[in-house]
């Protein structure tokens, strides 16, 4: 048998739980028998230890207390709600900064071709030769012909929407996956099943691979350059 129990840290010398003193020995897992940490949350550790072992009120005192499967479970799922919470805002984050990164080369007047008249006229003048007023003025005050002013937006254009689809598909992969992420509370056990489950891996890619977090928002720029 093990009794099921939580515990700040001690001092590794004194044994005293070092949310009530700084450690000078530096700080351990207390010395009880057969103890074994399965999970943590916060400064708490949770695990068994032998069935011999006496938890009262010292042992409360100390902060080192026996928990049942309710308040084990309880905890374990407020842990993933909360990486949960916290994925959805990196997610969003780390989506800005690989955009700033891959999307630095072209300038905001790239897109802003598409919703305007350029694009569609580049496009025009490419399948018909015929240039409308704006292409050749911008093509003759830049000192190129209309054809290499039109392939030079339809080209920095349609790779700027390609690029940003491709950032947008990987964040909303993982987005939806972190938002879909289930938590098993049968027993202590599924739910630390579940957890653990949220922090696994997946290898992305073919030429290039990377091993990154198949919920962990912290792999997105290694998932874009392994496409």
């Amino acid at each position: 048998m093990a009794k099921q129990i939580k515990w700040i840290q001690v001092d590794d010398k004194t044994q005293i739980s070092v949310a009530i003193a700084k450690p000078k020995e530096g700080a351990a897992n207390p010395n009880l028998t057969d103890l074994d940490q399965q999970f943590d949350k916060d400064e708490w550790c949770y695990g068994t230890c032998a069935d011999s072992v006496t938890i009262n009120s010292a042992s409360n005192d100390n902060f080192i207390f026996e928990i049942s499967d309710a308040d084990y479970i309880a905890d374990i799922k407020d842990k993933i709600e909360d990486t949960v919470r916290e994925w959805k805002v990196i997610i969003y984050e780390q989506e800005k900064e690989l955009r700033k990164v891959k999307l630095a080369p072209y300038a905001d007047s790239v897109f802003a071709s598409g919703s305007g008249y350029k694009y569609e006229a580049a496009k025009a003048f490419l399948s018909s030769a015929t240039a409308n007023a704006g292409l050749t003025t911008e093509a003759t005050l830049r000192g190129v012909s209309v054809t290499v002013l039109a392939n030079k937006i339809k080209t920095n254009h349609e790779t700027y929407v390609t690029l940003d689809a491709q950032i947008a598909g990987l964040r909303g992969l993982l987005y939806d996956r972190i938002a879909n992420i289930g938590i098993n509370s049968t027993s202590v056990e599924t739910a630390l099943a579940s957890h653990a489950g949220i922090h696994t891996n997946e290898v992305v890619g073919t030429a290039t691979t990377f091993e990154v977090g198949y919920y962990n928002p912290g792999g997105l720029s290694q998932r874009f350059e392994a496409l």
